[in-house]
């Protein structure tokens, strides 16, 4: 069993939105839109106590509607329709549950489950006397069901679910309501042992979850990895041992003068109230065997601190030690499910460590044995795999008064469709694994990217956007992505649109290739050879824009697309030779030839006199959506 959707009514920033999920499944987003407010709407509902939301959690303001988190699970196994029985039957492939509060500030727990529709108003009866008139009713007017007479409330129930049992085909899906403890860690509910929610919160404590209790991390490893049945049986025979000999050594010491006591007591006590008497003798030893607990220490050279001393970094490290050892240890029974959700998992994490943090969870998640399914909300590039693009759910909230977060996802057959007639679907898969992977991961953050060939162009459009103010298109939260080459363009442009990324590109159309050919004594075979390898892309691009296809297309400025007649260089050359200037400049400095360097072209735009020519600032406008 797995979550395979989750809807979210009225909770905090989210007014109303559905959210898919995956195996793994990753949250991005600016500061606001909403993430960790998923994961902690998940949390209420797997494991919020009652009341334990207020108005201030209903959705701006929103106090007099239902505050709704509803869940969709799939991957239903053998042993997940056992216990969910008549909510889970026989065909079934999904399973839904909701979780309400009132306004009246009152919880209700309530699924999907296949009933008779006749029996609603009998099954929603407040108390015994209610269901027996209603049964009685029902017999009545339908003799056709051929109902058992029925003389008490659980007789009713009982001639109900037998009779369903019997017509599985005149059952239909009905809400009804489940008990308070449907779901929970060792709750003892349906749901026990079936599938547990883990939330780590970017302000957990490891100090707090290195406690040895039933809601903490090591609390969870220890009872699904230790077995202290055995040794709290021994502890209780010599705590009743130890009573039993306290209670004898209070008899032996005591008893003599408790004796001399009474008798003398009893001298007084018989001159008031004649016939009666007392006894003054040792109490009854009350000794309670204590649960086995454990503690975790941190042992450092040769002296053991507490978790709480440690830095916030060691500490966070703990917390993911201690994660990974949870889902490896497995969910309470063999078929269950932990799901572990992770807010900021980056966080106090250097590069290295975060890498590996996210390589072991996904491995976790994608171990059809170990039974885990992951989900977090991040800011790293590290948890977020481009090759995995259609597990990264993108929220992003509107600038309205009120605020509407929405959220944008995309699937490879969603890319594919945009790229009908202009990249092949095996060429998508093969792609992903391949340059999408590594040019990505940054873009998927951004508010809107701006995809160029080759770091060529990155480097002058970089300079540009600082000569007005340094750092203004990291500011503006634009992303200017390199990706080798035009015939990359159509594939990261679709993935970026389909996920919600406004992007715009820029490619050249290399119409000055053949006199550069010609100049440098190449055979006519390959230019014509050259001619094509120019001309095919070209065409495709243009196809993909929605432009006319032609070889050799001129120098446009469209919304979507920007083409200059040749190249970046070619076009410099002709419109800002002060550029040149500054290249050969940076030369001189460093004593090096810096033909294609990154660094020397960001310099040198930074450092060229002159205008900026006017079609290069028009493709930056229009890359930061101007």
């Amino acid at each position: 069993m797995k979550i395979q959707s989750a809807r979210i009514k009225n909770f905090r920033t989210l007014k109303d939105v559905t959210i898919p999920f995956d195996s793994v499944t990753t949250f991005i987003g600016p500061n606001g839109a909403g993430k960790s407010t998923v994961l902690r709407a998940l949390d209420w509902f797997f494991n919020g106590k009652p009341g334990s939301l207020t108005e201030k959690d209903c959705s701006f303001g929103a106090i007099d509607e239902d505050i709704e988190v509803q869940i969709t699970f799939s991957d239903l196994t053998e042993k997940d329709r056992e216990a969910l029985g008549k909510y889970a039957p026989e065909g079934a492939a999904t399973f839904t549950a909701w979780k309400r509060r009132s306004p009246d500030g009152s919880d209700i727990l309530s699924a999907n489950a296949k009933g008779f529709p006749d029996f609603n108003a009998i099954k929603a009866a407040g108390n015994a006397t209610a269901k027996k008139d209603l049964y009685a009713s029902l017999r009545r007017d339908r003799p056709d069901l051929e109902l058992p007479a029925a003389t008490s409330g659980a007789a009713v129930e009982q001639a109900m679910t037998a009779w369903e049992a019997d017509h599985t085909d005149q059952l239909v899906d009905a809400p009804e309501a489940l008990q308070t403890n449907f779901f929970g860690f060792n709750s003892g509910g349906k749901m026990s042992g079936l599938f547990d929610f883990v939330l780590v919160t970017a302000d957990l404590r490891a100090s707090e979850e290195s406690i040895d209790g039933k809601s903490s991390i090591i609390g969870r490893i220890l009872e699904r990895s230790v077995d202290r049945a055995a040794a709290d049986e021994e502890i209780a025979k010599i705590v009743e041992e130890s009573r039993a000999k306290q209670q004898q050594v209070y008899e032996e010491k005591f008893k003599e003068q408790l004796d001399g006591i009474t008798a003398q007591l009893n001298e007084v006590v018989a001159s008031y109230s004649p016939g009666r008497s007392v006894t003054v003798s040792p109490a009854d030893v009350e000794l309670k065997a204590p649960k086995t607990t454990f503690e975790v220490a941190v042992l450092d050279g040769t002296t053991e601190t507490a978790v709480e001393r440690q830095g916030h970094g060691f500490q966070r490290t703990i917390l993911i030690s201690t994660l990974q050892l949870l889902a490896q240890s497995g969910a309470a029974s063999a078929e269950g499910v932990i799901c572990l959700a992770i807010e900021e998992p980056e966080l106090f994490q250097h590069p290295i460590q975060a890498q590996a943090f996210a390589k072991v969870l996904r491995s976790l998640a994608e171990d059809a044995e170990k039974r885990i399914q992951v989900t977090y909300a991040t800011h790293s590039p590290y948890f977020l795999e481009a090759r995995h693009f259609d597990q990264v759910r993108r929220l992003t909230r509107s600038t309205d008064e009120t605020p509407v977060v929405s959220v944008h996802y995309a699937t490879i057959a969603d890319v594919k469709a945009r790229l009908q007639g202009v990249v092949d679907g095996d060429v998508v898969d093969r792609r992903l694994d391949h340059n999408v992977a590594d040019q990505l991961a940054i873009a998927l953050f951004a508010n809107r990217a701006f995809l160029v060939e080759g770091t060529t162009e990155s480097s002058v459009f970089h300079g540009i956007g600082d000569r007005s103010l340094v750092g203004s298109l990291e500011t503006a939260g634009v992303s200017i992505v390199s990706v080798n080459g035009k015939s990359s363009i159509p594939l990261a442009h679709a993935i970026l649109s389909s996920i919600g990324v406004p992007a715009y590109a820029l490619f050249d159309s290399d119409g000055g290739f053949e006199a550069r050919a010609i100049a440098n004594g190449k055979a006519q075979e390959k230019i014509e050879s050259e001619r094509t390898s120019h001309a095919k892309p070209n065409r495709l691009l243009l196809k993909y824009f929605g432009l006319p296809e032609e070889d050799f297309p001129s120098a446009n400025v469209t919304d979507e697309v920007a083409i200059f007649e040749d190249h970046l260089e070619s076009f410099l050359s002709e419109n800002w030779p002060e550029w040149f200037i500054a290249c050969e400049n940076v030369e001189t400095e460093t004593g090096i030839q810096l033909s294609k360097n990154q660094l020397a072209y960001r310099t040198a735009t930074l450092r060229a006199e002159g205008e900026v020519p006017e079609m290069l600032l028009q493709i930056l406008a229009k890359a930061k959506g101007e």
